[in-house]
């Protein structure tokens, strides 16, 4: 087995039948297994997935634990020597697995790879970055961010100013689509279950170089990502979430003005 891809679901049956076809229809020479997480959804998900997608091992969480928790679950049910975590709004492009598969077995440092995202009208999104600091989670979250929505500051922390058709080592990439190795996992910790939503994968890039290992932004792989970030918005329930996850990761990590 060449690659393990955990999905976590919750009540996006529409999304994740789109997502799981396209992994499917793959003409990627990858041997993978596909492992679905669902956490407790209510739209009748679970039974979607055992009648039109028998092959994917599907792992029926009782309650909803979360998102790190969930793909915890998924990594130790996990039997590949790589793991691809993907959120199930994605869509995968054409040999885009077997391009990252190939991509970490020919960089022996490579800890963790992401592809180039796209939203689904073609447009680039802006998928590896900068690590926070305090200002960064200020442009990014508080009403500073319209403001100033041209800070030199805001570009560096999203790389948006930078080329995103070269390979590059970046700080970290979204777990929306973001490959690691099993060993490479064993070693940093699984995901942070302590974080309610969000900074799970800045967390985890983190820790992945802390341990002498490099996180590349891969653009020769693409993936297509519905991607809305409903918490920039307005302020909301989600905002607040981001601004604690902010905060649990300065507190691990030190606080960086």
């Amino acid at each position: 087995m060449d690659l393990s891809i955990i999905i976590v679901n919750y009540n996006s049956s529409g999304f994740l039948k789109n997502c799981l076809e396209s992994l499917l229809n793959s003409k990627d020479a990858v041997e993978k297994e596909i492992i679905v997480i669902d956490n407790a959804s209510s739209n009748g998900s679970i039974n979607f997935v055992k009648s039109s997608f028998p092959s994917v091992k599907l792992i029926e969480n009782k309650k909803n634990y979360g998102f790190a928790k969930a793909n915890n679950i998924g990594a130790m049910a996990a039997r590949s020597e790589f793991m691809l975590f993907l959120n199930p709004d994605t869509v995968i492009q054409k040999y885009a697995l077997e391009k990252m598969v190939n991509f970490m077995e020919q960089n022996a440092g490579a800890g963790a790879v992401g592809p180039k995202l796209l939203y689904p009208d073609g447009s680039l999104q802006c998928s590896c970055r900068n690590f926070y600091n305090l200002r960064t989670i200020l442009l990014r979250r508080t009403v500073l961010g319209k403001v100033f929505p041209h800070s030199r500051l805001l570009q560096y922390h999203l790389m948006s100013d930078w080329n995103h058709n070269q390979i590059q080592e970046v700080d970290w990439v979204l777990t929306a689509c973001l490959m690691i190795r099993r060993e490479v996992l064993e070693k940093t910790g699984y995901f942070d279950e302590k974080y309610k939503m969000y900074f799970e994968d800045v967390d985890l890039c983190y820790r992945v170089r802390k341990a002498g290992y490099k996180v590349f932004y891969y653009p020769d792989a693409v993936v297509v990502h519905h991607h809305q970030r409903e918490s920039a918005k307005k302020f909301s329930k989600k905002t607040i979430w981001h601004i604690q996850s902010a905060i649990r990761f300065f507190n691990k990590y030190g606080w960086k003005f």
